[in-house]
């Protein structure tokens, strides 16, 4: 990248608006077009979705270079004449029809570029009627205005012209040809916290992938209302800018948990990735002996230990079977334990796909020194730890407390109740067990 450029993407994001090397790029034309000595207006025409930025990047353009910014706000229907003439409020209030009438936007436009740069916004062109789009082709391509007997032309300094469309409908291709075109994409997952100052692992990241339409305007408004109410979620503020099913959370809790993943630190009761043991001697002693061939000859390679204990009956024999991964545990449900409890971590293969969705939380704030690095993968209404080291990823399972192996399957499916709790019912909240 240029260096030119980058002063222009820097001078941008000092304004408060982030660009793209792209984008910085075309402002950076876009501001020396308007310095050559040509009686043409320098257009972009910025389309996109409602609140990507585009008035902002009109607005920070202006501040940029120091001019006089003019903006007008397209409505339903309005046509040429209102480029041309607007109504003085005042001169109606007091009912003097000498006054009631003043310069339209683009008269005024060419007036200050007599004086002294200019920025006119035109705002969602295509809520105007087709024919308004005609009309600005002589204004943009020659620099001048033509009302009634009467033709003004622009002055010594350039008039920067940014139209924006929300898509509406189709702009005139002509005006199009006139005009440099720049979609305006909602910004990538990493910019978007950038822009509002959040770090990346933030549970608003979660919400960009599971909801397309939630914008950057939204989300400051969002972010606005948690200081009013001096809080780090709020399911009522929220749900004003999204429809919160989108989330398949059962609990805002849920998100809460995640923005308490990036403020403080992540602890697990077995950084070495605890190995499941099955008791088999909870079966009849005769049964567990059979179980423990059976097992044997399976052909999977199973650990078992054993160890003498004391009973009513005297001392006895208890085995242990080691269960490394969700291979060998389905194995032994198929075997007949399906009834027995299990807690560990069970090596499992997780899709590149999957690992790098917006399914799973990375805790980026712990540091093991074997590497193993830690997260939480949300699936539903429910949530599993995840760990992952030397290209081998674990799943960590506990039947008791319902993460059991068919539920992270998705061989049993949950009943979704959306019945989002407060922040007091957060508190006594005690589903999810992160130590």
């Amino acid at each position: 990248m240029s260096e030119k450029i980058q002063e222009t993407k820097q001078k941008l994001k000092d304004l408060g608006y982030f660009a793209s090397d792209n984008l910085s790029k075309l402002i950076l034309l876009f501001e020396a077009s308007g310095k050559r000595d040509k009686k043409s207006i320098p257009t972009l025409l910025l389309q996109g979705k409602s609140g990507a930025g585009k008035t902002f990047l009109a607005e920070t353009f202006a501040k940029m270079i120091g001019a006089n910014e003019k903006f007008v706000q397209c409505f339903p229907r309005m046509g040429t004449e209102n480029f041309q003439y607007d109504v003085n409020i005042e001169g109606v209030m007091k009912q003097d029809a000498d006054s009631s009438i003043k310069e339209g936007i683009l008269l005024q436009a060419i007036q200050q570029s007599k004086n002294s740069p200019v920025v006119l916004v035109i705002d969602e062109l295509d809520k105007a009627r087709p024919e308004v789009d005609s009309f600005l082709l002589d204004f943009l391509e020659n620099g001048r205005l033509t009302t009634g007997t009467d033709t003004y032309e622009k002055g010594e300094y350039p008039i920067y012209t940014f139209i924006t469309s929300n898509d509406k409908r189709e702009i005139d291709e002509a005006l199009i040809n006139r005009s440099k075109k720049i979609e305006v994409p909602r910004p990538e997952k990493k910019l978007f916290l950038e822009i509002l100052g959040l770090p990346e692992e933030h549970y608003l990241g979660y919400i960009y992938d599971k909801c397309p339409n939630f914008s950057i305007r939204q989300a400051k408004q969002y972010l606005e209302d948690l200081e009013i109410l001096e809080t780090e979620i709020d399911e009522d503020a929220l749900s004003q800018y999204i429809n919160l099913d989108e989330l398949n959370v059962t609990s805002l809790a849920d998100l809460q948990r995640m923005g308490e993943i990036n403020s403080e630190e992540l602890h697990f009761e077995s950084p070495n990735l605890e190995v499941c043991q099955i008791n088999i001697s909870q079966m009849k002693p005769d049964k567990a002996t059979a179980f423990v061939k059976l097992l044997k000859e399976s052909g999977e390679e199973f650990d078992f230990e054993s160890e003498e204990m004391n009973s009513y009956n005297g001392r006895s024999e208890r085995i242990l079977v080691n269960v490394v991964n969700t291979h060998q545990l389905e194995l032994l449900k198929e075997y007949g334990l399906a009834d027995i409890d299990y807690k560990g971590w069970f090596e499992h293969d997780i899709s590149d796909e999957d690992m790098e969705s917006g399914n799973i939380i990375w805790a980026g704030n712990v540091s093991l020194e074997d590497g193993t690095r830690f997260g939480v993968k949300i699936d539903g209404n429910r949530m599993y730890r995840i760990a992952k080291f030397s290209n081998r990823t674990f799943v960590y399972l506990n039947s008791i407390n319902g993460n059991s192996l068919e539920h992270f399957l998705g061989q049993i499916e949950d009943d979704v109740d959306h019945d989002y709790k407060t922040d007091s019912d957060y508190d006594d909240d005690d589903d999810y067990d992160y130590r």
